[in-house]
């Protein structure tokens, strides 16, 4: 399909605080004209991603988990994505009194300002609130295209697998959400997820256009993604993980220690780390290059009031390496020091 980049900071500029630029909007009449059918990504459910005080900044987190809730305005609550804690949306910050602002866009939000700009049109929308036993995945999509309903709305479930002709518009929104995640893969997921979702736009007869929105127009992964150049999205990936040793030129061993008390997590985790080291030091162990860091917070520090904090042992991952966390993972399990403490160990994660 023919690919546009649309700098939502110059949409910004000249005053538009919607999620959808003048650009796609456009290109949303069009197809409504035309009769024909469009599909937008955003890999954000909810109303609002989170609700934050305009004073001291604090966002509204969920008590289980050190993440911050999402705003739905189906129900009019707060939710935790991780471990299903809701509450009522708070007007007022608990720490310090100032109002609370909703900020952020997910697709409820999408779907309401969609219906504000079209109201005469119908609107599919396909993410995990929308989704269930009986409207299942195949359902939303059958109803789709056998009514032609004019946008499909959704997050990565409508990136991949979809080959309906009638579909000659693709819209991204917040193309680079995915570029922020941490970890080593967000590139490729980012480059993958673009070009995936793009492909689905003129399949058939008519050719196809797609619109991506960013803040980073100019950003290397999302330039080579519109342009489909998988060649050259290689030769910049594989030059960074050259840099980082990482995948495939070297490996990520992740042990992740989990439990109720972050004292015992921690305890566990450096117990661990010091048996790793002291192994890794005899002669046994004497032609193996690596570094050991941690323990350290995962990412989300906390899920449904168990605590997490992790080791990374940057490596080759060798037979005896792998050995050796086997033996010591075994050895963990039967420490009765470690009561209360789970640990498992993930290779090169997507963590």
């Amino acid at each position: 399909p023919q690919t546009e980049i649309v700098d939502m900071r110059e949409e910004l500029r000249t005053g538009n605080t919607s999620p959808i630029s003048r650009r796609l909007e456009e290109a949303l009449l069009d197809v409504k004209e035309e009769a024909k059918q469009a599909v937008l990504f955003l890999n954000r459910r909810g109303y609002h991603a989170r609700a934050v005080c305009t004073g001291c900044g604090t966002a509204a987190s969920c008590p289980n988990c050190s993440i911050a809730m999402t705003y739905h305005a189906a129900n009019g609550r707060l939710m935790c994505h991780y471990c299903g804690y809701s509450e009522a949306l708070i007007t007022r910050c608990p720490a310090c009194g100032v109002p609370m602002k909703p900020v952020g866009t997910g697709t409820q939000k999408v779907e309401m300002e969609l219906k504000t700009l079209f109201p005469d049109i119908d609107i599919d929308r396909m993410d995990a609130d929308t989704v269930n036993a009986v409207n299942t995945h195949e359902a939303i999509l059958d109803h789709f295209r056998e009514n032609r309903v004019p946008v499909l709305l959704g997050t990565q479930m409508v990136a991949k697998g979809l080959d309906m002709p009638n579909v000659t518009l693709v819209g991204v929104l917040d193309a680079d959400l995915s570029l922020y995640t941490g970890g080593y893969r967000a590139g490729e997921t980012t480059f993958n997820m673009l070009t995936q979702v793009v492909g689905r736009a003129g399949r058939g007869d008519t050719a196809g256009q797609a619109v991506i929105q960013t803040m980073v127009p100019e950003h290397k992964v999302i330039t080579l993604a519109a342009r489909q150049d998988y060649d050259s999205f290689y030769e910049l990936e594989i030059q960074l993980r050259r840099i980082q040793n990482a995948p495939p030129f070297g490996d990520f061993g992740l042990v992740t220690f989990t439990g109720q008390e972050e004292s015992s997590v921690l305890r566990s985790a450096v117990k661990f780390r010091d048996s790793l080291g002291s192994f890794l030091r005899q002669p046994a162990y004497a032609d193996q290059v690596f570094a050991l860091l941690g323990p350290a917070p995962c990412p989300v520090p906390k899920i449904n009031y168990h605590f997490r904090h992790r080791l990374t042992l940057r490596c080759r991952m060798t037979k005896e390496l792998r050995l050796l966390l086997a033996h010591l993972l075994r050895q963990f399990s039967i420490d009765r020091e470690n009561r209360g403490v789970t640990a498992f160990i993930d290779i090169n994660g997507y963590d």
